[in-house]
């Protein structure tokens, strides 16, 4: 019973999500871009990771390897949330893969574990990262970008 209880719960969060596809046009950073979905441009802060800001140390290196990966293509958004900016915060897939997951397999994003904590597989990606000393894990101590925000917080 809980189980049935439980998918029901699962399938009605699945309609509650919105999904829109588009073509990148901007990639702001390494867990910001902007879509353009018909006449609309909307702006995407993906969901689960946190790359280094543009100004900390590896940040150039994230946002670029975004734009190589997605830069001008199509992809697909499932919306998740938006955030106190007015973001949407989703999921971005390209070509079916889940780009958000590579962002941090790579070792070019954080597993933004306190938005995401569900995410076993993104989990999983950023300890393999961290273990093989991928992207930003070269590095002997990098900084969480969480941590350097609040250290750099800017006036709102």
């Amino acid at each position: 019973m809980r189980r049935l209880l439980f998918l029901i719960y699962i399938f009605i969060l699945s309609l509650t999500s919105l999904a829109i596809s588009g073509e990148v046009i901007d990639v702001a950073d390494g867990d910001t871009l902007v879509l353009k979905a018909g006449s609309k441009k909307i702006r995407v802060r993906m969901y689960g990771i946190d790359a280094p800001e543009l100004k900390q140390r590896y940040g150039e290196i994230s946002k670029k390897y975004l734009e190589d990966k997605i830069l001008y293509k199509k992809v697909d958004v499932k919306v998740m949330d938006q955030d106190k900016y007015g973001r949407k915060v989703g999921k971005v897939f390209y070509k079916s893969k889940d780009v958000n997951l590579e962002m941090i397999a790579t070792g070019n994003a954080w597993f933004y574990e306190y938005h995401a904590k569900r995410e076993k597989a993104y989990k999983k990606a950023f300890k393999i990262a961290q273990e093989k000393k991928l992207g930003l894990w070269k590095d002997k101590n990098p900084e969480n970008p969480r941590e350097y925000r609040m250290k750099h917080k800017r006036e709102d």
